[in-house]
């Protein structure tokens, strides 16, 4: 039975791949525990799906966080002090 792990099983593989398994691991382990979906077109796309979303939410937080660092390293004009330099 294929399967698509929705977190990283030990010795199986990492989350979001599709791998095969013995019919009954997946029916009695891995899908009533929530840590896998049946391998099935729609969950396909929507495991991609999901994946491209994290992908733009991490890359955008990667962004920000830059920015904000940016920000913090040049030091503050005026003698206020700023959260990047609050004690």
């Amino acid at each position: 039975m294929e399967i698509i792990l929705r977190e990283d099983v030990q010795h199986l593989g990492k989350a979001g791949e599709v791998v095969k398994v013995k019919d009954g691991y997946a029916r009695n382990f891995l899908l009533p525990q929530g840590k896998a979906y049946l391998a099935t077109d729609a969950n396909k796309k929507k495991i991609a799906y999901e994946a491209d979303r994290l992908a733009k939410q991490r890359a955008a937080e990667k962004a920000a966080a830059e920015t904000e660092a940016t920000r913090c390293r040049s030091p503050p004009r005026s003698g206020k002090r700023t959260s990047c330099t609050a004690p």
